[in-house]
């Protein structure tokens, strides 16, 4: 009984009384400065700008517009990057030489000024391959990559990705409010076929330094779960590559250590981010970033459904067909509402289902085709 009584207490003395943490650290009401990019000699340049916020981060990362965003070389040349949108600076292309360092300034609306350290333009050796392997929970996908020259030793990664997914019924009839009719759907009026887009949001990074020879062998970008609609139909991923120094790296670490941890007390302590960045009007100011420079190289791979054995999924819908009459106030009331969707002619009405059955878009796509879409 004893033991009991321990063990009650112990629950009670750990895991009874919780009470709020509440930071005593005050962030400032604009945030720093946080840099994020890579200035490309052989690919468009871009740069975002934008602030941290304050705990608990629940809100969206202001974006720093109006500035004045330029690369510099350490042969006097001078590139300005034009703004685009949502703090984005960007240059189509840089006439970079491989001789050359290079260097980010930025000038503020509100008067202050940031410059990186020089940076060594470094050459990336292409990927080797993208590729997946497919395990019973999810469908990893992967990259390998080497440099025979042994001079990168350090690599980053990015993506975007596309993929096409169907709804669950084809609608061939349209509904029409004046005068109240169900008429036929037009192609460039589908709601059967939707595109969705993504792109990479984690840092992705890899070290050979401490390997023999400088390669990286079958380093995962991302998971897919089993039964994803990404896989459903076709799916493509834009795998970029990026060779960094030394420095660039220990950032990048240090900076996926702290952002990516579960939070428990077995993870990591969070450790200071120092990058190159500074701000040369208040040198006490902290500035997130790190600006490297470089080539970039690119691999594109799709994934069909049919490659896939048996991929589990289905659109969300497990509504049957309903037979609306064609009556106006039938043909208000389901299709005029939005909630139904004629499917086609049955009778002396319409076969329909629920919208969100028939309209892929309920799950966020777009029905416009991408322009470089195989088919």
């Amino acid at each position: 009984m004893k033991s009991v009584y321990l063990i009650l207490f112990g629950l009670l003395a750990f895991g009874g009384c919780k009470d709020k943490y509440v930071s005593p650290y005050k962030s400032p009401n604009t945030g720093y400065l946080v840099v994020e990019g890579y200035i490309t000699g052989n690919g468009p340049t871009k740069f975002v700008l934008s602030h941290t916020i304050k705990l608990p981060g629940d809100s969206a990362s202001p974006p720093e517009k109006g500035a004045i965003v330029s690369v510099e070389g350490d042969n006097n040349s001078v590139f300005r990057l034009l703004e685009q949108a949502n703090g984005a600076y960007g240059i189509d292309t840089l006439p970079l030489n491989i001789g050359v360092k290079y260097r980010l300034r930025i000038k503020t609306t509100g008067g202050k000024e940031y410059l990186s350290d020089f940076a060594d333009y470094k050459p990336t050796p292409p990927i080797d391959s993208v590729n997946w392997i497919l395990h019973p929970d999810n469908l990893v996908i992967y990259a390998n990559t080497h440099d025979p020259a042994n001079a990168t030793k350090y690599y980053q990664w990015s993506y975007d990705e596309v993929w096409e997914y169907h709804a669950a019924e084809s609608s061939g009839l349209k509904y029409i409010d004046n005068p109240v009719s169900v008429v036929g759907r037009l192609q460039s009026e589908q709601i059967y076929r939707c595109w969705e887009s993504g792109s990479s949001t984690s840092i992705i990074i890899a070290s050979s330094a401490k390997l023999s020879q400088d390669e990286i062998y079958l380093h995962p970008l991302l998971n897919i779960p089993v039964g994803d609609r990404k896989l459903s139909v076709l799916y493509r991923i834009t795998v970029r590559q990026y060779a960094l120094t030394e420095g660039a790296y220990n950032f990048l670490s240090i900076m996926q250590k702290n952002t990516e941890s579960l939070g428990s007390i077995f993870d990591v302590q969070p450790s200071a981010v120092k990058g190159n960045i500074h701000c040369l009007s208040d040198p006490t100011e902290p500035v997130i970033g790190f600006v490297s420079a470089g080539t970039v190289r690119q691999e594109i791979m799709y994934i069909s459904r049919g490659q896939l054995p048996a991929w589990p999924y289905y659109f969300n819908c497990s509504d049957t067909d309903h037979v609306i009459p064609n009556i106006k106030d039938s043909l208000i009331a389901y299709f005029g509402s939005g909630a139904m969707t004629p499917l086609e002619e049955a009778g002396k009405g319409y076969q329909a289902n629920f919208t969100n059955c028939v309209d892929c878009r309920a799950l966020g796509g777009t029905t416009v085709m991408p322009a470089d879409w195989p088919y």
